[in-house]
Order: C-alpha cells, then structure tokens, then sequence
C-alpha cells in the first residue's frame, strides 16, 4: 500500500497491511507498532472531510475506551488517521458457522459462547451503553481457547452520545428499524437472533421466543433474567428422571415406615385369684393342669423394657442442603480461581491474557454441575433455589477475587 495516504504526523508503523474485512465507512487494516500487532479502523476516502462520520468515530472511541472486559476488543488510542485497537488473532461467528458449524453441536461450545457473549452484553448495559448493532460478523471467536470478543462500538448509543449511525436489519429489533425509542430490550432481541443461527439452537427455543417478542416489554427485561432461565434449563429427560427418582425415594420411605411401625403390646391376662400364686403353687397348679387337662394357665409375661439411645435431633433438608453448597463451591472456588487472589488484573501487558477466563469459565461450568447434583440430592427444594444459592455464591467468590486482583494491581 502507498504510504503517502498517510499524514506525516500519523505513527510510523512498523508495517501495515489492509484487511479484506471492513465496514461501510471505513477501511481496516493490521499494523505492527514497536513489534506488536494492532487493529485500525480509518475513514474512507469518501467519508474522511464529513464531520457526521468524524463524530461517529470519536463516539466510538470514546465510549470504547472507557470500558475494559475481557470479552471485549479494548480500545487504545485516536487520532486524526483512525482508531487503534488491540488485534484479535480469530475468526467472526459468521465464519465459524460457515466453515465449521459442528463446533456448536458440542453443548459445551454453545454455553460457553453464549454465557460470554450475556456476560459482555451485561457488562455493556451496566456502563448505560447499548451495542445496537449485534450480529455474527461483530462476534469474533479467538484461535486460542475460543473465547468471545464483542467488536464495533460505531452504532452504539450512551448517555452522552445519543445519535445512532446505523443497523443491521437482519438483527435490528421492530422498535429500531421504525426509530423508536431503544433500550435494553434491543439489544436482548439482536441476542436472541444470533442465539437462533447456533446449530443446537432447538435447546434454547423458548429463550429465542422470549428474547425476539415483537413487543419490547414481553422480552426478557435484562441479561439477568435470560442467565436465570438459562441456568435453571433442563432437557425433558432430565425432569422425568428426577420425577424417577423422587418416586422411587417416597417408596423406599413407604417401605420402612410400614415395616417399622411401633408393636401393638401384648395383652396380659390377669390371674383368677385376686392373689398372686407363689412359685411352687404356680407348679403344682401347672402339674394340674397336665394331668387333669385343665386347660393351661394363661401366661404373665413382663412388659417390654425398652432403653433406646439418645438420639440428637437430626438437621431439616434446609441445613444440610446450605451445608453442601458452601462446601462444595469452596472445593470447586479452590480448584479453578482461588490462585488468582495474588494476581493484578489487568496484566501489565495490554492484552488481558486467557488464564483468568478459562478458570473463570470453569469454575462457572463447576457451579451448573454443583446445581445438578444438589438437586438430585435434595428433591425437596425447588430447583429456582438451587440455581439461586449456586449463582449467588460464584457471583461472590468471583467478585471478590476480581476485586482483590485489582488491589494488587493498584499496590
């Protein structure tokens, strides 16, 4: 590429190469700058001396450059020639689906996408900023590890940057298209479309429903709320073994509450006399009985002495149930994220690493399989609980160990 399109007050780049990826107003183009790679996005020609798309730009930077998530490209400095962003080495969802779509009939592909793609979209909506313009070619999938980066801020809408430059049909909610006012609820549904291109889409079909309602209000009304019916979802097969099981469980407890009913006591029947019979009267009355045929003489026998052991009260499904969850999530904190306790977050480096979302991950994929088998233990709890507590202690403990990689980072 001539350089001399390049203004002589530009960084001098190391090398730069044009992309065949770009948008509608701009050019794209990977540049190495003191040996590292880096993402540009420039004005065309055409577009360059228009102060609307000059603004938009600024917008984007500005609003990007704010904000830091690892599933989000980071932003990292404007000038007149564009804005430079960190570079992604991956692929678009788009490209996934096209040349590898088997990679999301793995249901572990597909959560691990979608848990990445809310939890970005949440953190966007957290920070009063609506994306606007979700689609598969926005989407990149990292090389390494897979992981989610949410891309191109140019249609965004915030607080202090209202006017929105564009959309994607395809994607965009009915209130959008007819420019109505957008919230929330616009975004959910653009999810909802991209969730509906994933080959195993059919497990999420009443989610896709939900999230692409023609009426905003009848959509899920935050990230939240698809992240609880997400993590409470469970195949039909699942619900009749459980209904199995808890069959089975009220059996076995029918079973040994029969067998075990307390004995009716046994009758004694008095004696005749009014007084006892000494032992030896009570032998010849016996030998009486044999040779005059008298019939037998009615048997006292001693009531039944029981000493049963002091039983301490045993703890109600509740206690236990809270017991195991915090003894099982410590075990599952402790295996994947508790290391990260004396790490700084970010890294020194501009590009966050991997480690802390795999363990992050993991340990979320821990917490679905803690789900799962506490409410096979305890059918007695409503699921919802179940899914709450769980949810309730991984928000904490990763909240917590977050926090404290950003006080190592401060010190």
């Amino acid at each position: 590429m001539d350089s001399s399109q390049f203004s002589d007050s530009q960084p001098k780049y190391d090398a730069i190469e044009q992309m065949d990826t770009r948008g509608a107003t701009c050019d794209t183009f990977r540049v190495k700058l003191y040996g590292k790679l880096h993402f540009l996005k420039r004005l065309k020609a055409e577009y360059a001396g228009d102060i609307r798309y000059q603004e938009a730009l600024r917008k984007e930077f500005e609003t990007g450059y704010r904000l830091e998530h690892p599933n989000m490209v980071r932003y990292l400095s404007l000038d007149h020639d564009g804005i430079l962003m960190e570079y992604v080495d991956g692929e678009t969802l788009s490209h996934r689906l096209a040349t590898n779509p088997d990679y999301f009939k793995n249901r572990k592909h597909t959560d691990k996408f979608v848990r990445q793609l809310l939890d970005a979209l949440g953190y966007l909506h957290s920070h009063q900023v609506l994306h606007l313009d979700l689609k598969p070619d926005n989407i990149l999938l990292t090389r390494i590890n897979d992981d989610v980066k949410l891309i191109d801020l140019g249609c965004c809408y915030t607080d202090s940057f209202p006017d929105t430059t564009g959309r994607t049909n395809a994607f965009a909610a009915p209130e959008q298209q007819v420019g109505e006012t957008v919230d929330v609820c616009t975004d959910i549904y653009a999810f909802g479309k991209v969730l509906g291109l994933l080959p195993s889409s059919n497990i999420y079909n009443k989610v896709i429903a939900r999230c692409t309602a023609e009426n905003p209000e009848d959509r899920y009304q935050s990230v939240g709320e698809i992240l609880h019916d997400i993590n409470c979802k469970r195949p039909f097969l699942r619900y009749v073994a459980a209904f199995i099981a808890l069959v089975a469980v009220l059996a076995v407890c029918l079973v040994f509450i029969t067998h075990h009913q307390e004995p009716s006591p046994i009758k004694h029947e008095a004696p005749t006399d009014s007084t006892v019979p000494s032992e030896e009267n009570q032998g010849d009355r016996s030998r009486d009985s044999v040779h005059h045929n008298h019939g037998p003489v009615p048997m006292i026998l001693p009531a039944p002495v029981s000493n049963p052991k002091p039983q301490l009260p045993e703890k109600d499904d509740r206690t236990r149930f809270m017991e195991d969850v915090e003894r099982m999530m410590d075990k599952a904190y402790r295996s994947t994220i508790a290391t990260f306790c004396d790490s700084v977050f970010p890294p020194p480096i501009p590009t966050p690493g991997n480690a802390w979302a795999d363990a992050s991950t993991e340990f979320h994929n821990q917490t679905a399989q803690v789900a799962e088998r506490l409410a096979k233990k305890y059918p007695s709890i409503p699921e919802t609980t179940i899914h709450q507590e769980t949810e309730s202690h991984f928000q904490s403990l990763v909240s917590s160990v977050f926090n404290q990689m950003r006080e190592n980072a401060k010190q």
